[in-house]
């Protein structure tokens, strides 16, 4: 482990440390090129780089969702400090990229933090030099460890000025982790109490953004559990929003918030546009297993009705669990949204994820629901990691189909047009046109554009078979360079199950061990 003290032998009086910062990123369609229209877009980043001094570092932030697969070497030669977040099933890509910083720069320090840390605290501790467990303020202790206290910012508002090109929509972060425990969901396994920001946070953050044509509210559950504060924040977006600063938000609620219906009234008043709400799902049998009590009464007709009398746009996620749910089912769901053009389509439409960490994925593990040969990087929500109650020769190819929208493109798009149609004295110009593309762009096909060697690397990859038994490994863990043998382990899946479909000892001992900052 390279120690501090080290590391600032090399560096010259009054140059600027380099720092990268990346969002860590296996793309489930096996595209290295990136996908530029998808909101919200990652902000840990952006906000992580406002801790760092901009007289004393220089920073750079490249996320392989937004700006596609990092495979420029030049950048990986670059940094002093290299910081990682991502989702958990990113460990392995993080682990890469950490790999080729290392070898082209044998003093850089590797710092990762976010779900993949707070997942797989004792396997980070053994990679990187820096594990944070905690929120983007400890990367403070990081800095003043590696650095020093001058090299840390006084004022730490986001850095949204790294975030260009934003396509004219701004972020804001009010609130931290959820006061609802979903089976399935990440936060509840990190088990982090429900908080709101300062004044001077949320204040900090609009500034930093400055004039936006809409404001997407990153918050996990914007409503929360203390109706002074819900009141408070949408009052102090309302003001900006009345200022001219942007012109309308939209923010993610829980199924509790359509409970009370003067909450609609409360956000259309000061310019929210559209709202999300985790339906997850359209079977109360399933939702009780997921611990989704308050989306029990979701039903999301009813709820983009009222959301449209309000002028405002209804999206909702959907999870299929093919453990509870037949072929037959799912498919008269998702037939039954298409034949009504009321309803919108869902926004989001994944397979139930067992999370590590989390009681789904414990309960999954108990009752041997997951596959054998199981990776972590195969947990994406778009291939089949759960022992299915069907045969899997007819669920594979029917979520392949499914996923892609295949045999139903007409009434896709017969849906995306006449749903935007049939609500259009209700929305706004802008809410109309995304509510007729919104769907055609996520399940219309995604074209890869990106640089050639993204497009190259794309090329390279073996085809994707929607079952985690059979998928081959994507090109990602062959290196790009000749790399001497000690990184070869860098390169290895974690494996979250064995032959047999019990967990692996290498996943228990990496979930182990969840201890403070280390360096």
């Amino acid at each position: 482990m390279i120690k501090p003290e080290t590391f600032g032998i090399r560096m010259q009086t009054g140059q600027k440390r380099r720092v990268l910062i990346v969002n860590a990123y296996f793309d489930p369609w096996r595209s290295a090129s990136p996908t530029r229209l998808f909101v919200p877009r990652a902000m840990a980043p952006y906000y992580l780089a406002g801790y760092f001094d901009r007289d004393h570092v220089e920073v750079r932030v490249w996320d392989e969702v937004f700006h596609g697969a990092l495979l420029n070497r030049r950048l990986l030669e670059w940094p002093d400090m290299v910081v990682f977040t991502g989702l958990t099933a990113a460990f392995d890509r993080a682990r890469q990229l950490g790999a080729y910083c290392r070898h082209f720069n044998p003093q850089v320090v590797s710092v990762i933090g976010g779900p993949i840390a707070r997942a797989l605290p004792a396997l980070c501790n053994q990679v990187f030099d820096y594990t944070c467990q905690g929120d983007v303020e400890e990367i403070g202790a990081v800095i003043e460890a590696v650095f020093s206290a001058d090299h840390l910012a006084d004022q730490t508002a986001p850095r949204f000025d790294l975030t260009a090109p934003t396509m004219g929509v701004g972020y804001l972060e009010t609130t931290k982790n959820c006061n609802f425990a979903c089976s399935f969901c990440s936060l509840s396994g990190e088990g982090r109490a429900y908080t709101a920001h300062s004044e001077a946070s949320i204040d900090g953050q609009l500034d930093a953004m400055g004039k936006a044509f809409g404001v997407m509210v990153l918050d996990n559950n914007f409503y929360g559990n203390n109706r002074s504060s819900f009141e408070w924040r949408v009052g102090k977006i309302g003001e900006r929003w009345r200022q001219g600063q942007f012109r309308g938000w939209g923010a993610l609620v829980t199924g509790d918030f359509f409970k009370r219906p003067e909450n609609l009234k409360l956000m259309a008043d000061n310019g929210c546009k559209a709202l999300f709400s985790g339906v997850e799902n359209l079977d109360p049998a399933v939702l009780r297993t997921f611990n989704k009590k308050q989306s029990l009464a979701s039903d999301p007709l009813s709820l983009t009705q009222a959301c449209a009398e309000h002028g405002m746009f209804f999206d909702y996620g959907v999870i299929i669990d093919f453990a509870q749910q037949t072929i037959a089912e799912v498919d008269d769901q998702v037939s039954g949204i298409l034949s009504d053009p009321r309803i919108p389509l869902p926004g989001l439409l994944s397979l139930t994820i067992p999370i590590a960490g989390t009681p789904y994925f414990d309960e999954a593990a108990r009752a041997g629901r997951l596959m054998p040969n199981v990776l972590l990087s195969d947990m994406d929500g778009q291939k089949l990691v759960e022992w299915p109650q069907e045969p899997l020769e007819k669920v594979t190819p029917f979520l392949r189909d499914l996923l892609k929208f295949r045999g139903r493109k007409m009434a896709l798009t017969r849906h995306a047009f006449g749903h935007a149609w049939h609500w259009r004295k209700h929305f706004e110009w802008e809410q109309t046109v995304l509510s007729a593309v919104r769907p055609l762009h996520r399940f219309g096909g995604n074209f890869g554009l990106g640089s050639p060697r993204q497009m190259r690397q794309s090329f390279r990859e073996p085809a994707l078979t929607y079952n985690a038994m059979t998928d081959p490994l994507r090109s990602a863990y062959r290196p790009l360079y000749r790399l001497p043998s000690q990184f070869a382990k860098d390169f290895e899946p974690l494996k979250v199950t064995d032959e047999t479909g019990a967990l692996s000892d290498q996943f228990l001992e990496a979930r182990s061990g969840r201890v403070p900052l280390t360096g």
